[in-house]
């Protein structure tokens, strides 16, 4: 089968969730040479990404534009027999004669809309439900995704597919990162609201207080509606004990984890959360919120906290830094969880969904 792809968030320099989905699963997808696969993109494919059974079709113009070429693109030209959209939703929602398949992160525009970029916010808002109708069949990355488009769009369950992501970053080669010494107390995603960092930063004032040697680590790139956060760290007594890092490499991400007493992720929704798996992968403990898709990936392998009580972040986190035992035991079962959760599972998975779907006559 020709299998067409928007690989745009996989090819970015700097990769969030959904960019390293979507690069972690098109490079094991392109490796079988049974299949073909066009890749729609608005820059130059990854050297590895360089195969005969590989077709690029590049249009680096803005996103607006580039959504018009390729709904126009597949619909002139009908170059592929499915077309596999894990970044757009406009796609999509206009194509007709090549059946497509979408990839759903979360629902976050949706139930936290206060919290999350306004543009975003307004595009899925336009263009989900017509998106999730019109789609052939749709790929869910939690179990949690999958209920949230059933009760916001009445989807039909037998419809969506629910295929986990795993962990990109693995033991392996690693790039030295010097970081301060002590317990360091480390934070990933990006910063904004929804990652509930303001929360974090004043669990952290407690923690200061009885754990001198503490340090807080936040390692992410500043997003939508960041000012909050900086506030909080400006006013927190022991801002000088607060690092942001961005813009890091993955092997030196590997360096950073590996030095972190802790990983602590009290986002207050996410369609699966990287970070705590990664974080599981590298035998570092973790504990993370109690809400959405995150106890599926973690299971009983993290401190479950609810995100909205400081004192019950802090008292965590302090578990974790004082006692060695119980560090050593959630380092064991994040080892072991994380075993769960595999890139080749996930690609033959959505391969098999892919070539489910036949072409429109």
């Amino acid at each position: 089968m020709i299998i067409g792809i928007d690989v745009r968030e996989g090819i970015k320099t700097h990769r969030a969730g959904k960019g390293e989905y979507v690069y972690q699963l098109v490079s094991r997808l392109i490796l079988r040479d049974e299949h073909q696969f066009v890749l729609l993109a608005d820059a130059a494919l990854p050297n590895e990404w360089q195969r005969a059974n590989v077709v690029a079709k590049i249009c680096p113009v803005p996103a607006w534009l580039w959504q018009i070429w390729a709904v126009g693109y597949l619909e002139l030209f009908r170059p592929v027999g499915v077309y596999f959209s894990p970044t757009s939703l406009i796609v999509p929602a206009l194509v007709r004669r090549v059946p497509v398949i979408t990839a759903v992160m979360d629902f976050v525009s949706f139930l936290f809309p206060a919290r999350h970029n306004f543009k975003t916010v307004v595009l899925e808002k336009l263009w989900m439900r017509p998106a999730l109708n019109i789609s052939r069949a749709i790929i869910a990355i939690s179990e949690q995704t999958k209920q949230d488009a059933i009760k916001l769009f009445k989807i039909d369950p037998d419809k969506i597919s629910v295929i986990y992501l795993a962990a990109g970053l693995s033991a392996g080669a690693e790039q030295p990162y010097a970081l301060p010494a002590g317990k360091l107390i480390l934070a990933v995603g990006t910063l904004e609201p929804r990652k509930n960092i303001v929360r974090l930063v004043a669990a952290f004032d407690q923690i200061k207080t009885t754990i001198l040697d503490s340090r807080l680590i936040l390692m992410g790139r500043w997003g939508w509606q960041s000012e909050g956060i900086r506030q909080a760290i400006e006013k927190s007594p022991f801002k000088s004990d607060i690092l942001v890092i961005s813009d890091v490499s993955d092997t030196q991400k590997i360096a950073i984890y590996r030095q972190a007493a802790v990983l602590v992720f009290p986002s207050l929704y996410e369609g699966f959360g990287l970070p705590p798996l990664e974080a599981m992968t590298l035998g570092v403990p973790v504990v993370a919120a109690r809400t959405a898709s995150i106890p599926e990936v973690v299971g009983e392998a993290a401190i479950l906290i609810d995100p909205l009580s400081v004192t019950e972040l802090a008292e965590a986190i302090e578990r974790v830094l004082q006692d060695p035992i119980l560090a050593n035991d959630l380092k064991n079962k994040g080892r072991q969880r994380a075993q769960m959760f595999d890139w080749d599972k996930t690609t033959e998975q959505t391969l098999q969904v892919l070539l489910k779907i036949n072409p429109v006559k």
